[in-house]
């Protein structure tokens, strides 16, 4: 077992890339094995990562515990940066509303985490949305709980993800929290490949445009990749910037569900959500150990 070896959290959240990660990721495989970098398939850890936690009830990984949680996670172990992606290390979706409050359970989750290996390096990354969006998409993903045991004592207005993420940072002071609005990740996609890799930023992914392809109509999709394949030298500052003009310009508006029907919601609780979630944005970024990617 290295304890040089960086162990990469991808805590989701649920309904932002859609998984996405994964998919990306896995079309350069190959490519980042050969720069030290392995994302890992769930089906090959989740029931090992989830025994071992469950046997270590709060207590640090044992070495030998550690060594055979590697060898399933690495077994050439010629790794340097182990990447895990899994949208319910946070909880399931009916419990996001636990006791009122957002995502109860993150700290102990993340350092039950933290726990597997606490000799090395671990960094956490997360996707946040509008709690406006976000809070009937989880519900509607899950039929454990009807609305009434979902919602329990919850006060909207109070829903923060800045609050989530510092129970977090604070649980794991040592560990890197990288943030991204979801909102955001058409655009800054390729940034967030980058950052979860640490490759070099002039190394191009192929999946840099998984997010924001479907999301253009199919004259923006040739558009764009015909304008990027005409200007491979472009810095990802100017792509980035290119890929705003052409959302703005080709967005298509039918793959995306705008009304919003949950509960007695108003479109002035909504507003006063989202406005309310976007001052959040501002204190997210200041937070001290987070590293916030913006447009």
């Amino acid at each position: 077992m290295r304890n040089s070896v960086t162990f990469v959290y991808h805590l989701g959240a649920p309904h932002t890339d859609k998984d996405q990660l994964t998919w990306s990721l896995r079309k350069d495989a190959v490519m980042l094995m050969e720069h030290g970098v392995l994302k890992r398939r769930q089906v090959t850890y989740l029931k090992s990562v989830g025994a071992i936690i469950g046997k270590l009830q709060g207590h640090h990984a044992s070495h030998e515990e550690q060594e055979e949680l590697y060898k399933v996670l690495d077994p050439k172990g010629n790794m340097d940066r182990i990447i895990l992606a899994n949208k319910h290390f946070m909880g399931m979706p009916g419990w996001a509303l636990s006791q009122g409050k957002f995502y109860n359970n993150a700290p102990s989750r993340t350092k039950a985490l933290r726990r597997l290996f606490p000799d090395n390096p671990c960094e956490f990354f997360l996707g946040i949305a509008n709690p406006a969006t976000f809070v009937p998409e989880l519900f509607k993903s899950q039929n454990d709980r009807s609305y009434e045991q979902f919602v329990g004592p919850t006060d909207f207005l109070e829903l923060k993800w800045s609050s989530v993420i510092r129970r977090i940072s604070e649980a794991n002071p040592d560990c890197m929290i990288t943030v991204w609005c979801n909102e955001d990740t058409p655009i800054i996609w390729p940034s967030i490949l980058q950052e979860v890799t640490q490759l070099d930023p002039m190394i191009r992914f192929r999946g840099e445009l998984d997010i924001i392809l479907p999301l253009l109509s199919k004259e923006g999709q040739s558009a764009l990749l015909h304008y990027l394949k005409e200007r491979p030298d472009l810095s990802e500052i100017q792509r980035r910037r290119v890929r705003a003009i052409f959302l703005e310009k080709f967005f298509d508006d039918s793959v995306v569900d705008s009304v919003i029907d949950f509960g007695d919601w108003t479109a002035g609780m909504i507003g006063e959500m989202t406005e309310i979630y976007e001052d959040d944005i501002e204190t997210i970024a200041r937070i001290p150990g987070v590293n916030f990617i913006s447009l």
